[in-house]
């Protein structure tokens, strides 16, 4: 009798186990990233459209080659500042899972943003 409580018992807390372990396995969260990074460049000579857009390419080239450990699907520009002479950009940067969980976050909400209570947009494609 002493034998089989044994065997009952051990394999009972087996299965106890096993429910435990399939249960936080089945809840472990994907693998996403989301990065916010902040960057300065020299404001370039000449406050042409065409100047700005290559010294922004280069600072968001330089990013993603010398800060990112991931191969971004997005990357947007979320704001943009002069401070003295130089211009200080904040990208947000992910990746595949990264960009569909931001999707998901903000389907059907405004901006998470206090500088855009009034649920404007800004775009800008680099």
């Amino acid at each position: 009798m002493a034998g089989r409580s044994t065997l009952s018992r051990a394999v009972r807390a087996l299965i106890a186990g096993t429910l435990v372990l399939g249960s936080t396995l089945a809840a472990a969260p994907a693998r996403s990233h989301v990065v916010e990074v902040t960057t300065a460049l020299e404001m370039p000579e000449s406050q042409d459209t065409d100047g700005m857009k290559a010294a922004l390419q280069k600072a968001v080239e330089r990013v993603l080659a010398d800060t990112i450990a991931f191969k971004p699907t997005m990357v947007a520009l979320t704001d943009a500042r002069v401070m003295g002479e130089k211009l200080l950009v904040r990208l947000l940067i992910a990746d595949a899972d990264g960009e569909r969980m931001l999707k998901d976050l903000t389907d059907g909400m405004g901006s998470a943003s206090p500088d855009e209570d009034e649920g404007q947009t800004r775009e800008m494609k680099i």
